[in-house]
Parts: structure tokens; C-alpha cells; sequence
């Protein structure tokens, strides 16, 4: 029995490429802004620490907060998209016959 198709849901049509850049330049504003207000936390922590007695350099479980909170908007940002376009699609019917 055959079933009918289902619709192409997650593949990216050309109407939808404008949005896609919007948002992905959205992404990239919102890395830089993670970026500067962790470097600028990981400042005050070292001074904090500076001005203490030293020590134990405690600011490093800060810099690995920020850090992993870095990576994690980069790779949303400049990652790859993981999205499906046409081009993909085409590409891959041709593959297939």
C-alpha cells in the first residue's frame, strides 16, 4: 500500500533565506555581546583576586564558566547550520537514481 508523501518539513526553501541571515546575524551580535561582558567579568574577578592576598587562583572556575558559555554561542554562531536546502535535496535525488 502506498502512503502519501509527507510534506517537506525542515528542508529550507530560497523564500526563507532572508530570515535565516537575519537571525544568524542576530546569533553573531549575541556571541560578541557574551564575548565582551565575559572578558569584562573575567577582569574583575583578577583584579578582585589581585587585590586579595592572592592564593588560590580561584577566578579560574569564572573563566571556565565564561569560557564554556563562549563556545557554546560560537558554535551557534559560526557552527555549521545543520540545515537542509533544496541544493541538498536536489543533490541527493541525483545521487539515488
Amino acid at each position: 500500500m502506498d502512503t502519501p508523501l509527507a510534506p517537506e518539513v525542515g528542508v529550507d526553501s530560497p523564500d526563507h533565506a532572508r530570515e535565516l541571515a537575519i537571525q544568524r546575524l542576530k546569533m553573531k551580535q549575541d556571541f560578541k555581546g557574551v564575548l565582551a561582558g565575559g572578558l569584562f567579568a573575567i577582569a574583575v574577578v583578577v583584579v578582585i583576586w589581585a587585590l586579595g592576598e592572592g592564593g588560590y587562583f580561584w577566578p579560574m572556575w569564572v573563566m571556565l564558566g565564561v569560557a564554556i558559555a563562549v563556545v557554546g554561542q560560537g558554535w551557534k554562531a559560526y557552527g555549521p547550520s545543520n540545515r537542509i536546502t533544496e541544493a541538498d535535496v536536489r543533490r541527493e535525488m541525483g545521487r539515488s537514481s
